[in-house]
């Protein structure tokens, strides 16, 4: 070999036997990277360049001379502790050292023994053991990410048994007792799967061989005796010539934890439409009840105001009371938490509706109203279409009613909703000597109940009214 160089200190050179050995030793092709051959006391009979090279001795290394003469830096450490053991036990043996000024570097030393000497066969294995490294590092995160996560890997090779990757986590996974034997074996997650379950790992089966990975969860009963929740995450890897599965990979989890809160949040939301459903039967059955009241006092002002009110009273009176009862019904289908204005609107003077064309033109942005004003301006509108229709511009057969809002906010204030009514078309106005019912309702009824006020205009040309409010 080329790499061969050994010294010329000695003309006798090394026994037959030795030259015997050390020709066998140099013909394994594994082990041709370098060969360091000493006697009893560490004198070097032999050396090559790639030994000296990785031992930092030489070349060429001097025979005869002691081995820690020449590199004083092996003694007291590691590395002559590991060359004595060899040299003392005389039998083969392998051991790694860390390389001579390689940062990170590492011999792989094989001991041969030779009559009256040692011969070390070494080769650089510092990739290896870089890898070997880093591998259980990768192992030891595995772990670590196993254990936070409650879950364990696994394998599964065609006709073999399934093969925990970390028998640690598979162990918690499965529930197996503490007390039991570390190598104890551990049972295939699918031994321990519920007869309900059953189903679902078939199916994950399939799916498995059709799609190359399935998800699957199921139901065990570990070893503890404690139920458990997994779910297994498997990819297949290789297939045979007939695309049969031959290795699958996988992960198994534990997500009992998601079960449960699972079922907790299921029990909630139905005791919660539970409720909800309770509620709205109670609201329903307010809403009837409020009706039957109402009919009740239409009745009792029907019987009272028969004989003594004035013509047109009771009509007028009912219709109040209709519009009460409209507004009650919008409430009850938003339950109770607000209206639009302009469902209210519409709603309100819809009966008022009458002949050829729009009677009323109502425009204005969407704003939410709260039960109270709600009511509130319903029964303030209901009130001015009346006298619309009465004595206003709803009494022409070309009169007409524009209704328009608008919202304004000012900093650190609530919102302020401005609404006009403006009657166009109809009779020449002229003010009433008295204010009735409905005048009061809305100059004194709507101020009171809206935060804000109300205005009305007697102009010739027709009424004029503009409600404010401050919105919630």
């Amino acid at each position: 070999m080329a790499d061969q160089s050994p010294g010329t200190g000695r003309d006798d050179g090394p026994e037959p036997e030795l030259v015997a050995a050390l020709g066998a030793a140099l013909l394994d092709p594994s082990w041709q990277e370098g060969l360091l051959v000493c006697d009893r006391a560490f004198r070097i009979v032999f050396c090559s360049r790639s030994a000296a090279a990785l031992m930092g001795l030489p070349d060429p290394a001097p025979v005869g001379e002691s081995l820690w003469e020449l590199q004083p830096e092996l003694q007291g450490g590691l590395i002559e502790l590991r060359y004595r053991s060899a040299m003392q036990s005389g039998d083969a043996g392998e051991f790694v050292v860390p390389a001579h000024d390689v940062d990170d570097g590492w011999i792989e030393v094989r001991s041969l023994p030779l009559p009256q000497a040692m011969g070390f066969l070494l080769r650089d294995v510092s990739e290896r053991e870089r890898g070997e490294r880093r591998l259980r590092e990768m192992n030891t995160n595995l772990r670590l990410a196993h254990k936070a996560a409650q879950a364990a890997s696994w394998e599964l090779r065609r006709g073999r048994e399934l093969h925990w990757l970390d028998v640690a986590a598979a162990r918690q996974l499965l529930g197996a007792p503490r007390a039991s034997p570390f190598d104890a074996p551990l049972p295939d997650w699918s031994d321990l799967v519920s007869a309900e379950d059953r189903p679902k790992l078939d199916q994950a089966m399939v799916a498995l061989a059709d799609k190359g990975e399935a998800t699957f969860e199921f139901k065990v009963i570990g070893r503890d005796g404690v139920e458990r929740w997994l779910e297994s995450r498997g990819f297949v890897t290789e297939r045979d010539p007939k695309g049969g599965i031959a290795r699958v990979l996988g992960i198994t989890l534990d997500v009992t934890a998601r079960h449960i809160a699972e079922a907790v949040l299921r029990s909630e939301i139905a005791e919660r439409e539970k409720a909800e459903t309770h509620l709205r039967l109670l609201i329903n059955e307010l809403n009837h009840r409020v009706k039957n009241t109402l009919a009740s006092v239409q009745s009792i002002a029907r019987q009272t105001l028969r004989h003594d009110a004035a013509p047109g009273a009771l009509e007028l009176f009912e219709a109040r009371l209709q519009a009460l009862a409209w507004t009650h019904d919008v409430l009850t289908r938003e339950h109770w938490a607000g209206a639009s204005l302009d469902e209210m609107v519409r709603r309100i003077l819809s009966p008022h509706e009458a002949g050829e064309g729009a009677r009323f033109e109502a425009s204005g942005p969407p704003v939410r109203l709260s039960p109270q004003m709600a009511l509130a301006l319903a029964m303030g509108l209901h009130e001015l279409a009346t006298n619309a229709v009465k004595y206003g511009a709803l009494s022409a057969p070309k009169g007409r009613v524009r209704i328009n809002w608008h919202v304004a906010a000012q900093a650190g204030e609530r919102p302020e909703l401005t609404l006009r009514w403006r009657e166009l078309g109809g009779p020449r106005v002229r003010p009433p000597t008295r204010r009735g019912f409905g005048s009061h309702l809305i100059e004194r009824g709507l101020a009171a109940e809206l935060g804000g006020g109300a205005e009305m205009v007697f102009a010739p040309s027709g009424l004029k009214c503009v409600i404010r409010a401050r919105l919630d």
